[in-house]
């Protein structure tokens, strides 16, 4: 298991796509607290104002406007890029899916071999493989992705085709490629899985269960998944400079891997776990376990008319979400632990509680400024 010192060393400059989202900041602060790479880190998002670190150049901009990534390959001269940059899955404007996950890294695959970067990371998402809402129990990378992943979920499918233009581009034009499949991001940073469980919590609705709530679920510490990423990068730049073949069975570019924590907790024992830690505690007890098909039902006659008073618009709970929170997604990261050489450091309940504590700091920040 390599020291983070040596995770980072070498790297050169890094862009990091979508630097100033949870996963984006993870990167960039990994990249500093263990020493900076040989020259600069940059980063490029839609959105520059949060997330900010000194001495780290922000460059705003589109990611699905060709001209513009180009420009910023040419200021930034990078040796390695990651790519983080993912939309909200939830956001209503389902265009930008394919704005962001294709178009945009469509571009960055050109641009990187136009302006020679040897590197590219790209972060996908362990949705790629799930068919509809099915048990995933143990899934490994040779799981095939799905032509319409999630019941043809908009994000998943175009988190899909990304992923495939990535793997493809591998080894073309001299652009060595890989491909990390995510489950659920937590900690410092995380607007929506920890403040969801925080906000069930505060309005007791936390006593309210779908299902038997024994379903395993696999969630990783972004801190965890940022060194993952770096790691990633290490392992290809190793393979352009070495000029021993490498076997197939070790090799990492053109290659996808599963990214967890290594540690899946039952998905609602998570939730009491946050809200227990955020100060509205709860215990198995008084939990009240409702039947998924009874709650969707409900939920589907909810949406409907929700939408037909809003004139179109989706309410922020909605069935689908919650056909997760019973279903067991678990991801076996043995391969990753092998040729990336991934141990996750963070154990998940510190990732909860580092998450936890975020959202009481910035919750006394909002008072304060009152």
């Amino acid at each position: 298991m390599k020291s983070p010192q040596e995770t980072v060393q070498g790297l050169g400059n890094v862009l990091v796509i979508g630097g100033c989202g949870l996963l984006g900041h993870h990167i960039v602060k990994f990249l500093i607290d263990n020493g900076k790479p040989t020259n600069e880190i940059f980063v490029f998002d839609i959105s520059v104002e949060h997330n900010r670190f000194d001495d780290v150049k922000y460059i705003a901009g589109d990611l699905s406007q060709k001209d513009v990534v180009s420009a910023v390959f040419r200021q930034t001269i990078p040796n390695v890029v990651v790519n983080v940059a993912s939309p909200d899955a939830m956001t209503p404007d389902k265009s930008v899916f394919a704005r962001c996950n294709i178009i945009g890294v469509q571009n960055l695959i050109e641009c990187a071999q136009e302006q020679g970067v040897r590197v590219l990371v790209h972060s996908s998402s362990s949705e790629v493989i799930q068919d509809s809402y099915h048990d995933m129990i143990w899934a490994t990378e040779e799981w095939p992705v799905q032509e319409n992943p999630v019941n043809g979920s908009t994000y998943a499918k175009t988190k899909a085709v990304g992923e495939g233009l990535i793997l493809a581009s591998n080894r073309q034009k001299g652009l060595l490629t890989t491909s990390i499949r995510l489950c659920t991001l937590l900690g410092e940073g995380d607007r929506v899985l920890t403040r969801h469980f925080i906000e069930l919590g505060r309005k007791g609705t936390i006593k309210f269960q779908v299902g038997h709530g024994r379903n395993l679920y696999d969630f990783i510490y972004a801190g965890n998944a940022a060194e993952g990423h770096l790691l990633a990068a290490q392992a290809l730049l190793y393979a352009t400079s070495s000029d021993i073949p490498i076997p197939e069975n070790e090799r990492v570019d053109g290659e996808a891997f599963n990214m967890t924590n290594g540690e899946p907790w039952p998905f609602w024992g998570a939730a009491r776990f946050v809200s227990n830690a955020a100060g509205y505690p709860i215990t198995e007890q008084e939990v009240w376990k409702i039947p998924l098909e009874l709650v969707c039902f409900f939920m589907a006659i909810w949406e409907a008319v929700y939408w037909v008073f809003t004139l179109g618009g989706e309410p922020e709970v909605k069935a689908r979400m919650l056909r997760y929170t019973q279903q067991v997604r678990t991801f076996d990261i043995t391969k990753a632990r092998k040729r990336l050489e991934f141990e996750p450091r963070v154990s998940l309940e510190e990732g909860f509680l580092r998450g936890v504590n975020w959202h009481i700091e910035q919750d006394k920040l909002k008072s304060n400024s009152l």
